[in-house]
Parts: C-alpha cells; sequence; structure tokens
C-alpha cells in the first residue's frame, strides 16, 4: 500500500554519494562491500541509503541514536546466538517496547533482515517490501538505530520519532 503521493523509489549511486556527503554517512561506491567490514561501518552505509531514499520520497533525514542502535544491535546480536528471526525476543518484549526503552513514545518502526552480508543488499530487501519500505519513507521517524551481528548476517533498523 502506497500513500498519496508518493511515488516507485530509484536510487542511483550518485545520489547514495551525494547522501553520503549531506548527511555524513559513508560512501556508497563500492557494489560490494567488504565482507569484514566493521559493524560501525555497516551501519553508517545502512543509514546513508535510508537517507537517499527518504530524500526522494520528500523526508528529512533520520539521525542515528546511539541509544537506539544499542538497543538493535542487542536484538541483532540474540537473533544471531539463537538463530531466529522476529520483532518479539525471546523474553517476549516486542520491537515497540523496545524502542520505547531508548526514549521514543511517539513512533516506532522496525526492520529485519538476515543472510545478507552488505547493507546495499539488505536495503534492496527493505525496499522490496511494502512494509520495509513504508518504514524507511515514514517522515514521522526522526531517528534510527542500526544492529548488525555478522554470524549469520542479521540486521535490525530501529525507527523512533
Amino acid at each position: 500500500m502506497s500513500r498519496p503521493g508518493h511515488r516507485p523509489v530509484s536510487v542511483s549511486l550518485t545520489v547514495l554519494a551525494l547522501a553520503a556527503l549531506l548527511f555524513g554517512g559513508a560512501t556508497a561506491a563500492a557494489p560490494a562491500a567488504d565482507a569484514s567490514a566493521s559493524a560501525g561501518s555497516r551501519a553508517t552505509d545502512v543509514i546513508a541509503r535510508t537517507n537517499a531514499i527518504r530524500a526522494e520520497a520528500g523526508c528529512d533525514p533520520v539521525r542515528a541514536d546511539q541509544q537506539l542502535g544499542a538497543v538493535a544491535q542487542k536484538h541483532a546480536t540474540e537473533m544471531a546466538r539463537h538463530r531466529y528471526l522476529e520483532h518479539e525476543n525471546r523474553s517476549g518484549t516486542t520491537s515497540g517496547e523496545r524502542i520505547r526503552s531508548a526514549g521514543y513514545d511517539e513512533a516506532t518502526g522496525e526492520n529485519l533482515a538476515h543472510g545478507y552480508p552488505t547493507a546495499a543488499e539488505v536495503m534492496d530487501v527493505w525496499m522490496a517490501s511494502a512494509g520495509h519500505r513504508r518504514n524507511i519513507e515514514d517522515c514521522e521517524f526522526t531517528h534510527v538505530g542500526i544492529g548488525y551481528a555478522p554470524d549469520g548476517h542479521y540486521w535490525v533498523q530501529d525507527f523512533g520519532g
């Protein structure tokens, strides 16, 4: 389901590179990131790509939030350790509850994925899914936290607004 006034998003490397420069993210020129890239650089890459897409959709950029990032990282690590992919953790805490614990009470959203080793791949998968795309293009979100666990390539993208 798309919102009125929104059009399909096509992100070029030029737009991604510009977004990286404007929003302080990593460059997005490499077609496939080095498999040994740190979780921090992967998170920076996801945020830069997210903000390029948000700009195309007419949204302000989301800003990285350290507390939200810690919540996302903890969930990514737990999912990798126990080999599951769910918005609810093993103790029954939902994504909304985890995001609210980081201080976001208004708007919350979460994207999950596993098996994709690069930011480009996980963003392509999320953008091909209506629900994930809706989170990325939701202009109510102001902050984001990214979690990445390399064992199984588990990704968590938590949004707060």
